[in-house]
């Protein structure tokens, strides 16, 4: 609903040519559909840094 907002006030307010920049700059950052891969992927992340701290602290006893 938000999205459909902007994009009428975006045709209301823009030419053609600004929408288009407008709407390309914003695209990357919608909210994803789904959270799931966003989540997996700071789990990974986390896990990859607390094994790399627990690494890190083996090398320098």
């Amino acid at each position: 609903m938000t999205s459909y907002l902007w994009r009428k006030y975006a045709d209301y307010v823009y030419t053609k040519w600004e929408r288009t920049i407008l709407w390309d700059m914003i695209d990357p950052y919608r909210r994803p559909k789904s959270f799931t891969p966003l989540v997996t992927i700071y789990i990974c992340a986390f896990y990859t840094g607390v094994v790399g701290a627990a690494i890190t602290e083996q090398f320098h006893k």
